[in-house]
């Protein structure tokens, strides 16, 4: 399936297994690493080079015979990686601009929506999509896009000191913290895996939230479902004694922000999401032992290696034991840790075996065939996360790039989740 180019998406998902949420952390231990871990090229033998790029190998280019205008394109992701957007941004653009290459030039314009993505550059996206072969609507997108371009600025407003505010888990273990939504106080998930905060349409209605733009575009959810969504724009959105004016938001219609079980059982209602445009301009630690969440304005850090990314999704780079490079989504709205299928090309499968799980998500739930792996062990920062069974499920397709699994809040569930993504850090700090 092509991907959707525009992917504002609310993706956090609930594994249900019978009748039961599975919030707990039975399944994984964590313990500090006690000697650094060397990282290893990864050598896996990917048909081509878009294949290899698309999995993070970017040492291809040094094993293979790759034309310069390619090399430029690694060095592109590299730089996407590193967050380095000023580097980034006029590169693909030479690379749109002037190569002859068709394939190239879909590539070039595929990342350059990304960075436009990352900076809510909106009017960018849209003359892009103008300009791009076969443009990027094909789920009507570009309407958001356009619609947030024409909205008043956005502008944070943020107090001297950091807020520490009291915290609650959702039925499937996501953080909620008290918000103000144009002056009325309502109760929201903290969720990466929602690229845009979301309102239901019955809380916008009620807190003076208008359609900006009657056209709806769709949206991909946890499972296959996709659904309509419409822009927004909150005037006055408070956390804590953070503000945020003009905040950029999506509207759910509220039947789209239940999970029923058997379509006929509400088992989970959201009202609203504080998303991942918000997350990613605050300094933010989840404290899931003891149920806060500290805000802070970012700080520049020094910082030795990034392992927080953002291409399409929020990505944290990990590696197994050994070293071996591994890249996972990161969805504070899932309750459980899962992978993605190319992972199983770089971890022992002898011992999998197949399986099933109801996955719930926005729209509604669906029922999956996985691959059931008994151990695992991933380096996060300095701990090493042990699970003693998890699934395997989907393609890991997350616009340009695939990726091996997804983070859910299962690995925060006895300690404290650090959020630094303008410093590039997403550490664990486990309590004693």
């Amino acid at each position: 399936m092509h991907r959707k180019l525009l992917t504002i998406v609310c993706t956090g998902l609930l594994l249900l297994n019978g009748c039961s949420v599975n919030i707990g952390t039975g399944n994984l231990d964590i313990a500090p690493v006690n000697e650094p871990v060397v990282m290893q090229p990864l050598l896996t033998n990917y048909e081509n080079y878009w294949e290899a790029m698309r999995h993070f190998d970017f040492d291809y280019i040094n094993r293979q015979e790759i034309g310069p205008e390619y090399r430029e394109f690694t060095r592109g992701l590299q730089l996407l990686l590193d967050d380095n957007y000023a580097a980034a941004e006029p590169l693909f653009m030479t690379l749109f601009e002037t190569t002859g290459d068709t394939l190239l030039h879909r590539q070039a314009a595929e990342i350059l929506w990304i960075i436009y993505t990352r900076q809510d550059k909106w009017k960018e996206q849209v003359e892009l999509n103008a300009r791009a072969p076969r443009g990027f609507d094909e789920y009507n997108t570009v309407n958001m896009a356009a619609a947030f371009a024409g909205a008043q600025p956005e502008k944070y407003n943020f107090p001297e000191q950091p807020v520490t505010l009291p915290a609650k888990l959702s039925m499937s273990g996501t953080p909620m913290v008290e918000v103000m939504v144009n002056g009325i106080r309502k109760q929201f998930w903290i969720d990466t895996g929602a690229e845009l905060t979301v309102l239901s349409s019955e809380l916008a209605k009620e807190c003076g939230v208008d359609v900006i733009s009657a056209d709806a575009a769709k949206v991909g959810t946890a499972t296959d479902i996709v659904i309509n969504m419409w822009p927004g724009v909150i005037k006055d959105f408070r956390i804590g004694n953070l503000q945020i004016e003009n905040h950029p938001t999506i509207i759910l219609d509220k039947k789209d922000l239940e999970v029923k079980l058997f379509k006929i059982i509400r088992i989970l209602k959201v009202d609203g999401i504080i998303g991942w445009n918000a997350i990613r301009n605050l300094d933010m630690a989840l404290d899931y032992k003891n149920l806060s969440v500290t805000i802070a304005k970012p700080q520049p850090k020094p910082v030795g290696h990034r392992n927080f990314h953002f291409a399409t999704q929020p990505i944290v780079s990990l590696s197994d034991t050994l070293g071996k490079p591994l890249y996972f989504f990161l969805d504070t709205g899932a309750n459980t840790t899962s992978l993605y299928d190319p992972i199983l090309m770089k971890i022992d499968t002898s011992e999998a075996k197949s399986g099933n799980a109801l996955v719930g998500g926005a729209g509604g739930t669906q029922r999956f065939k996985t691959t059931e792996i008994p151990e695992l062990s991933v380096i996060l920062g300095q701990n090493r996360i042990n699970y003693k069974k998890i699934s395997a499920r989907g393609d890991g397709e997350t616009g340009f790039f695939y990726l091996d699994g997804m983070l859910g809040s299962d690995i925060a569930k006895n300690g404290t989740l650090i959020l630094d993504f303008q410093n590039g850090r997403c550490d664990l700090k486990i309590a004693e």
